[in-house]
């Protein structure tokens, strides 16, 4: 009898986990997120320049089109409207046309901000904790990381000398120009500045690089201690409804 009391316990256990496991898969935010974390994984990590861009560039048009999915039917005029120009920049040659690429720069800024306030907007208006959203925060703090990252890149080639970053650092890891919406070692400022890590190998030297590094240091914890605050007041109050 115990036997075959735990056997359907384990049946059920396996039968829910596969449940959520599809919910997962099936979530607004789900193929947007896994993109973010490959992106982030691969375009920092792989030592060959070329093969580095290549991705960089896939990995951001791919994040371009999900974007497209995730944001629903009501936005979606709006969402492509915005994410078109930044995609086809990626693809075109614009060195030699200095103003195209600050402009192409501006604009996927502008569609990423876009993009996170979506998504934010969305997880903060759920009405009870589920997978999804908790997959929707962590896809919103990715997306604050690569967003502020791209505003660094729009700086940087506005004005070239706005970041320092350690020679040591460029030599280990083999980064450099070109600065491109998705550009490694500025995504990797980023999200170290967004956690508040503060290693001092890439170091603001303008006004305006401080400025920008101070807000988005304040964005991440703000981020973090609001969405807590809010996702345990959407689980306290379903307990106190039943």
């Amino acid at each position: 009898m115990r036997r075959h009391t735990g056997g359907h316990i384990r049946d059920w256990w396996r039968s829910r986990t596969a449940a959520t496991a599809v919910r997962v898969l099936q979530g607004r935010f789900t193929g947007l997120t896994i993109v973010l974390l490959i992106l982030s994984f691969f375009a920092t990590n792989v030592g060959q320049k070329h093969i580095r861009e290549l991705l960089g560039s896939l990995g951001f048009s791919v994040l371009l089109l999900f974007a497209i999915r995730t944001v629903g039917p009501r936005l979606r005029i709006v969402t492509v409207t915005l994410a078109l120009p930044p995609l086809i920049g990626l693809w075109i040659p614009l060195s030699d046309w200095p103003v195209l690429h600050v402009v192409v720069l501006a604009l996927a800024s502008c569609f990423l901000a876009f993009l996170t306030l979506v998504i934010v907007h969305a997880v903060f208006r759920d009405q009870a904790v589920t997978a999804d959203t908790i997959v929707g925060a962590v896809c919103g703090y990715f997306l604050l990381g690569v967003t502020w990252g791209t505003f660094y890149a729009l700086l940087v080639s506005v004005s070239p000398g706005a970041l320092s970053i350690s020679p040591a650092l460029v030599s280990a890891a083999g980064w450099g120009f070109p600065i491109a919406p998705f550009t490694p070692f500025l995504q990797y400022y980023s999200f170290s500045t967004l956690a508040t890590l503060g290693y001092g190998d890439v170091t603001p030297l303008t006004s305006g690089a401080r400025s920008l590094s101070v807000l988005e240091g304040l964005t991440g914890q703000l981020y973090l201690a609001v969405l807590i605050a809010r996702l345990v007041g959407m689980h306290a109050a379903r307990h106190g409804r039943e």
